[in-house]
């Protein structure tokens, strides 16, 4: 517990740049300013609602540099950002070209997971804003300071902040909000600007160059190629090339049927996430494809095998149909033909609270197994052919009152959904997969405990995954993160990140250097057999902060980390010249590759799968 707790107080303190001073201090303003708005009890706030129920007042605080915040309280979890806005007047203007300066405190009481995004916008009246701050809100009290440069006039008769809390969830608080213009000719270079830090970021970190020394010792194996020819003599001075074709260790990430699977006439192609209409093009669509082609080998379908879908795609309804289709006879065979490997997510989830399907059984343990056994008898059998590995129990400590084991009053329903799923798949991994274990790490000891317990029931996981949705304020420091592993692995041989991914707000350097060190750390560790992410796509992302690929396919930093070392660093490809035995040797990233052999003329290709005890190719030249 003391080492979650410093953890914290390592990730959580907020510094500023430029300049030096205590990270634990508040910032404050530059004065010279000009103060724009005012936001106290006195002042002329607007709250407004529609399609929610909501309130708003003021609220004391203790504890931190303001005694009082603005308090939103909604009956709604998520919804249209819109549905629920402040409004704060000018007090003075906004000239085109003035350098302006926001600050404010933020949190979300009782925030879960989920992003729930707030937009701070300074506008002329309604019009579209000059400027528009989005940040993903945290359930601790976090300070954020950015500046702009004014893209139009705002004037003091009409200009305000209007903040956007529909998609803020069911509490929210603003306190200190000040926005302040220092004029046109300010050098914004030398205002401070809020972010975090974790331990082990710097350049030089002793433990990212123990890590990467351990890949080049786990990660690779040696690759023989001997060239004879048609009497079996070495034949000297052949060219060799060597070329990586595929990864042993799964790098994966988790797709949409639709943009995978669907055909031309499908598109524009609407999705409904979050109350957000995210609409996707046929061109889109089929860089979608290729991007999921050329960067991964492994992949979860982010809906599609969840109870409550599967139910629909065997249903009679017109939308359930068109979604099998799209899902059988469109994404699943295009990852088959591309050798992309298939995980099924999930076949039971540890909180009945979740959803309606299974909110059902609440109280009734028996209807509730009879409901689970039927279920896993009729997707298992139908997904054989391609499901490699299920998330067998997902959430598997889960929340609220009613998890499995508080209905089942016990921990053994656990161990028989993992035999039972075995008895219908034998051929498939079993994984289980929680969250809350590497970030904020207050599921780490009741994971252990019921991975502890499987053990003893014979019922050991295949695989333990880790959900890693990692946020601004739960950046888990990566020796602590190697730390956790080296844990678990004394009891489960197997781990995975199963939902990866990194939201910084936006501080996109953040989120890449945060990312690189997540990928080293674990790619490092010898118990770790893949990586899977959550998301890559803006455009498809439950958290388009944390994608990797923007709206428009360019790169963002962490995705260029990606690339650079899932398709640089870590892949090999070599040409060499055989010695005067025939001989030529090359130390490669483990897995499948293609070895093109040309001399004097004749060439001849074969494939190779090189593993740890290495690989020895013997072609032969006619």
């Amino acid at each position: 517990m003391l080492k979650h707790l410093l953890t914290l107080a390592l990730v959580c303190i907020g510094s500023f740049l430029p300049g030096s001073a205590n990270a634990e201090d508040p910032i404050v303003p530059p004065a010279g300013g000009q103060s724009l708005l005012s936001f106290n009890k006195d002042a002329d706030i607007k709250f407004s609602q529609s399609n929610v129920s909501a309130t708003a007042q003021w609220a004391t605080v203790e504890d931190m540099p303001f005694d009082s915040s603005y308090l939103v309280k909604s009956d709604t979890r998520y919804s249209d950002p819109t549905n629920m806005t402040v409004t704060v007047p000018f007090t003075d203007s906004i000239k085109k070209g003035d350098v302006v300066l926001l600050s404010f405190w933020m949190r979300r009481p009782g925030a879960g997971g989920q992003p729930n995004n707030v937009y701070f916008n300074v506008q002329s009246g309604d019009d579209k804003p000059v400027y528009q701050y989005k940040l993903g809100a945290y359930r601790a009290w976090k300070q954020h300071v950015r500046s702009f440069t004014a893209t139009a006039d705002c004037d003091s008769n009409d200009g305000n902040m209007k903040i956007l809390l529909g998609e803020a969830g069911r509490n929210a608080e603003i306190a200190e909000l000040q926005l302040i213009n220092y004029g046109a000719d300010y050098d914004i270079e030398s205002l401070p600007r809020s972010t975090v830090n974790y331990k082990g970021r710097e350049p030089d970190a002793q433990w990212r160059k123990d890590a990467l020394a351990r890949i080049e010792k786990i990660r690779k194996g040696k690759l023989t190629v001997e060239v004879v020819d048609a009497a079996g003599n070495a034949v000297p001075n052949a060219n060799v090339k060597i070329q990586m074709q595929r990864h042993a260790f799964g790098f994966g990430n988790v797709v949409n049927a639709y943009l995978l699977g669907a055909d031309e006439s499908q598109f524009p192609y609407t999705k409904n996430r979050s109350g957000r209409k995210i609409v996707s093009t046929w061109k889109e669509a089929q860089r979608y494809r290729q991007t999921v082609k050329e960067n991964f080998n492994w992949v979860t379908f982010e809906s599609e095998l969840r109870p409550h879908v599967w139910k629909k795609q065997m249903g009679s309804s017109r939308d359930g149909k068109n979604l099998r289709k799209v899902f059988a006879e469109g994404a699943v065979p295009f990852l088959q033909a591309n050798n992309i490997g298939i995980r099924g997510h999930y076949l039971s989830w540890g909180a009945m609270d979740f959803n309606a399907l299974e909110k059902q059984f609440v109280g009734d343990p028996e209807a509730h197994r009879k409901w689970l056994w039927d279920h896993m008898g009729d997707v298992i059998p139908k997904t054989s052919d391609y499901v490699t590995e299920w998330d067998t129990i997902n959430h598997i400590i889960a929340w609220g009152k009613h998890t499995y084991e508080a209905e089942y009053g016990s921990m053994q329903i656990y161990a028989d959904i993992m035999k039972e799923a075995r008895r219908l798949a034998p051929n498939a991994g079993h994984a289980i997969n929680e969250g809350k274990v590497l970030p904020n790490g207050y599921k780490r000891e009741p994971y252990k405990r019921v991975i502890r317990f499987l053990n003893e029931q014979g019922q050991a996981p295949d695989t333990v995954g880790f959900m890693g949705h990692f946020e601004l304020m739960t950046l888990t420091p990566p020796e602590e993160l190697l730390e956790v592993y080296d844990d678990f692995a004394a009891i489960a041989p197997r781990l995975q990140l199963s939902e990866f991914d990194v939201e910084a707000g936006d501080d996109e350097e953040l989120q890449a250097d945060f990312y690189r060190d997540v990928m080293i750390a674990s790619f490092s560790h010898p118990n770790f057999v893949s990586i899977v992410q959550w998301g890559f796509w803006e455009n498809a992302h439950w958290k388009p902060a944390a994608a990797l690929w923007r709206k428009d396919w360019t790169l963002k930093p962490a995705g260029k980390v990606y690339v650079d070392l899932v398709k640089n660093q870590w892949w090999t490809n070599e040409s060499v010249t055989t010695n005067d035995s025939g001989q030529c040797e090359v130390r490669g990233f483990l897995g499948d590759y293609e070895v093109h052999v040309e001399h004097n003329g004749a060439k001849i290709s074969k494939a190779a799968k090189l593993t740890r005890d290495g690989a020895i190719v013997r072609i032969q030249l006619n």
